[in-house]
């Protein structure tokens, strides 16, 4: 066999191997607006296998893996030049060609991006490893722009049951630390804990306002089929005709509150995923911060410059995860606010229901569908009652791990 063929098998078979390092290891880096490596911490340049010299003022591509999805690097991008931080799984490569896996967080920070990554573990990081190889195949296959490969993720990751990204990196940054945690045999995080019953608790409110919403949707023809039956029964029906006028009224108006009451729902739900992702991110920048302290900076950096950008970073970060709290507490009470017009509208439908069914029994309607759009009706406003005292039940729960929370902070 010449050289050639085994440095071929030789290369092939480090692809095959993974860079070791432990948990309680934090990468850390930070780039200018380009991407441009303009410092590191100890484990970065050790784990990349790269010298100082080959890893400074290069572009962070330089450790990119080509089995790594162009969606992924499309969604950071879009997500960090718009301001935002974004947090990823991201498979590296080191320079004999061998890898390693780490989740990162990437925050925009003056003049470039800072970067902290940590050794995935959890049992989702092994479902994002088998949905990165089926995308890749497909970005090869198909040749996908990665636009289009970030829309496949996305619709990917609905149904994997995360709303949007930003429900998946909240969850997915929680689960590693949790995951992290009990790896180094730490205590539990009270405050990513009641995060979590959090996040639980704005999908249980969220399902129910949908269920709601479906409700309406089922029933929204109601007024129409009791004009038709109050015409059929001519001046017999007058009464039934005024109680569909006063449903009809207390329907548009129903409809009308129904996307605000959605829209409010929703904003529950990303509000908390977003103070999930800040409180997870503050907490992980902390511990970077005591690592690097006690590292020998690289060549030609200043230990005094990289720590007081991620002492300030970090410090930028906790205030946000504060302000995070704050704006869930909001959008709680705005969301509390919808549904009390809901309750309103509700007493009135069974207002209109009772009267209905009066009407309906002092009439001779039996040989029509009269009482079973009355029964309907019942159902409906029963449907949206149930719905909201099950909502009412997730608000308390939201408050009181808001109220666990605030004493945490």
């Amino acid at each position: 066999m010449n050289q050639i063929a085994q440095d071929t098998i030789n290369q092939a078979s480090l692809s095959d191997n993974e860079v070791p390092f432990s948990f309680d290891e934090l990468f850390f880096s930070r780039t200018d607006n380009r991407g441009i490596i303009l410092a590191g911490n100890s484990v970065f340049q050790r784990v990349s296998i790269y010298s100082w010299d080959e890893i400074l003022n290069k572009p962070h591509k330089l450790i990119r893996h080509p089995d790594m999805p162009k969606a992924v690097f499309w969604l950071l991008w879009d997500t960090i030049k718009s301001g935002h931080p974004v947090g990823a799984y991201v498979k590296n490569r080191a320079k004999n060609g061998r890898y390693y896996w780490v989740f990162a967080i990437v925050t925009p920070i003056e003049g470039g991006f800072l970067s902290v990554r940590l050794k995935p573990s959890s049992t989702l990081f092994k479902t994002v490893k088998n949905e990165y190889v089926a995308l890749r195949k497909m970005e090869r296959q198909d040749n996908l722009k990665p636009d289009k490969s970030a829309a496949i993720l996305l619709s990917r990751l609905k149904e994997l049951g995360y709303r949007d990204y930003n429900a998946f990196m909240a969850s997915a940054l929680s689960q590693e630390i949790t995951a992290r945690d009990k790896r180094l045999k730490k205590n539990e995080d009270a405050s990513l804990s009641n995060f979590n019953n959090l996040v639980v608790s704005a999908q249980y409110l969220l399902d129910h306002t949908e269920d709601v919403s479906r409700s309406y949707e089922g029933h929204r023809h109601v007024p129409l089929n009791l004009r038709v039956h109050a015409a059929q029964l001519g001046e017999a029906g007058a009464a039934i005709g005024v109680i569909s006028s006063n449903y009809t009224l207390i329907s548009e108006e129903l409809q009308e509150k129904m996307k605000r009451f959605i829209e409010s729902g929703t904003h529950v739900s990303e509000t908390i995923d977003t103070g999930l992702f800040l409180a997870a991110t503050a907490r992980i920048q902390r511990e970077v911060v005591g690592v690097f302290q006690l590292e020998t900076p690289n060549e030609g950096a200043s230990l005094e410059k990289e720590m007081t950008s991620l002492e300030q970073q970090q410090q930028a970060y906790s205030i946000k995860a504060a302000k995070g709290l704050k704006a869930i507490s909001l959008q709680v009470a705005q969301f509390k606010d919808a549904c009390l017009e809901m309750q309103k509208l509700t007493a009135s439908l069974e207002v209109t229901r009772v009267m209905g069914k009066i009407q309906c029994a002092s009439l001779d309607a039996s040989h029509t569908s009269l009482p079973n759009l009355i029964n309907d009706l019942g159902q409906f406003q029963e449907a949206i009652s149930n719905g909201l005292r099950l909502i009412n039940q997730a608000n308390k729960a939201i408050e009181r791990n808001i109220d666990h929370l605030l004493e945490l902070s």
